[in-house]
């Protein structure tokens, strides 16, 4: 579907969009039929930094040989002075999955910085990010308020992601202990806690679960949890071993209203009680939203 323009991107994304759908046809560049498995230019990222004014943009390619790739990222970055780097992800497998796990910069640099609150955060291509930086501002402020800590605190932050609630929580706890699955975000994350001074966070890659159980050998005393889980929200071995912390304060952070709903019935089993929600509009004028939701251990 052709669309000229997206009132919700910034004007800058809109500007690129319009000039690359020339510019592809210009160069003879095809798109990728998932049908018959033709064509090269699967999808295009744009991501953009408003701290910076800056944009950068991936081509996800069906192929790792891209003939025309640096022409057209060095006529994008002509155009614009505004785009920060132009990076190709190759993904070789047939269907629609976005991504795939190879990366090469074609021009410029291959991340972008973007400031939410106190935070300086490093982007780099494919990791996830809020889309919407001044709400996630609130939210993550929102979360350290009811967070409540007083500097003697043991944290433990699932589905950490680049890690900004980690860094966010850190200021006013002993410790943070952080997991995610994703490498690219972990490794991400201790660059941003180094870029930061949050020396004491601890960033672990490995399935969520697993990961928790294992720390549950290990650390002693949990006060509190912050879990951030995707649409699908926390899988069963996980909230077993979320649970068996027994820790006094839960914070959920949820994109998903039904999968928050499921969980929520049962941690309330499992003798919490809901005590707060707060939902933050992070994608105006679309029926999306992003929920917080504080939970305390029965006594």
């Amino acid at each position: 579907m052709d669309i000229s323009s997206c009132p919700v991107h910034p004007r800058a994304v809109n500007q690129v969009v319009h000039y690359l759908k020339n510019k592809i046809l210009e160069l003879g560049i095809e798109p990728y039929d998932e049908r018959d498995d033709s064509g090269d230019l699967r999808y295009l990222d744009f991501r953009y930094s408003t701290a910076r004014r800056e944009l950068g943009v991936t081509l996800v390619t069906r192929h790792g040989s891209f003939p025309k790739g640096e022409q057209l990222a060095r006529a994008l970055m002509r155009r614009f002075p505004f785009v920060s780097g132009v990076i190709q992800n190759i993904n070789e497998a047939r269907g629609n999955v976005i991504w795939g796990t190879s990366f090469r910069t074609l021009a410029g640099r291959d991340t972008l910085m973007e400031r939410i609150g106190d935070l300086k955060l490093v982007l780099p291509p494919s990791v996830f990010c809020q889309a919407n930086p001044y709400t996630a501002r609130k939210l993550y402020e929102h979360v350290r308020q009811l967070a409540a800590l007083r500097g003697r605190e043991t944290v433990l932050d699932l589905y950490c992601g680049i890690g900004p609630i980690s860094l966010y929580l850190a200021t006013d706890a002993r410790q943070v202990w952080a997991v995610d699955d994703n490498e690219l975000s972990i490794n991400t994350a201790k660059q941003n806690a180094r870029r930061n001074g949050r020396g004491n966070c601890r960033f672990i890659t490995g399935d969520v679960a697993t990961a928790t159980a294992q720390l549950r050998e290990t650390l002693t005393t949990v006060e509190l949890i912050a879990l951030n889980p995707p649409r699908k929200g926390v899988q069963p071995q996980a909230l077993t071993a979320i649970v068996s912390f027994d820790a006094p304060k839960l914070i959920y952070i949820s994109c998903e209203p039904r999968s928050l709903a499921r969980d929520l019935d049962r941690l309330v089993a499992a003798n919490y009680r809901v005590e707060h929600i707060q939902p933050f509009d992070m994608f105006p004028q679309t029926e999306e939203v992003e929920t917080v939701a504080l939970l305390i251990k029965g006594r």
